[in-house]
């Protein structure tokens, strides 16, 4: 696996994890927050791993990214207090806060209704035409290929097929 041309394997662990802190967000199926974080810490939590605290600019920038998946009024929620979809926003948030070039996403709606994963994969979209960020998703839900620019289809481990999309934005 190369990431910039750099060959990962060849590469420490603690080279391995700041690859992953600084070039790479993850959003998993379930979101995995830390519970006795409210959604602002657990956004910044991902800039302490080279700093050990957060500084004013990365609780500023928590605070922008919760605006942006629409969670402006949630930054001091406690994850107890947000439904599955919120709380995939704050870990897509969180995904974003060290500006990742790829954002590897596993089955990031299973767990949603159909309106509230639509609203994701919108999110999903914005990401990408504003920012300009390479997002791979996983999905076993059909319909949300659609909304991406290539679909790769596998079957017995192997590519079944593979599809770009022209964008229309």
């Amino acid at each position: 696996v190369f990431i910039d041309g750099v060959d990962v394997w060849e590469l420490s662990d603690a080279q391995r994890s700041a690859l992953r802190n600084h070039k790479m967000g993850f959003v998993f199926q379930f979101p995995s927050l830390l519970q006795s974080l409210n959604s602002v810490e657990n956004v910044v939590l991902p800039t302490i791993f080279d700093q050990k605290k957060a500084t004013k600019a990365d609780v500023d920038r928590a605070i922008h990214l919760l605006e942006l998946v629409g969670l402006s009024d949630k930054a001091a929620a406690y994850p107890r207090q947000l439904s599955a979809g919120q709380q995939q926003r704050v870990v897509i948030a969180r995904a974003l806060i060290n500006d990742p070039e790829l954002l590897l996403a596993d089955e990031p709606t299973s767990n949603l209704d159909e309106q509230t994963a639509k609203e994701i994969m919108d999110i999903f979209h914005d990401i990408h035409m504003k920012n300009g960020i390479t997002i791979l998703l996983v999905t076993h839900t059909g319909e949300i290929t659609t909304s991406g620019t290539r679909s790769i289809f596998m079957a017995n481990g192997s590519i079944a097929s593979d599809v770009a999309k022209i964008s229309q934005n």
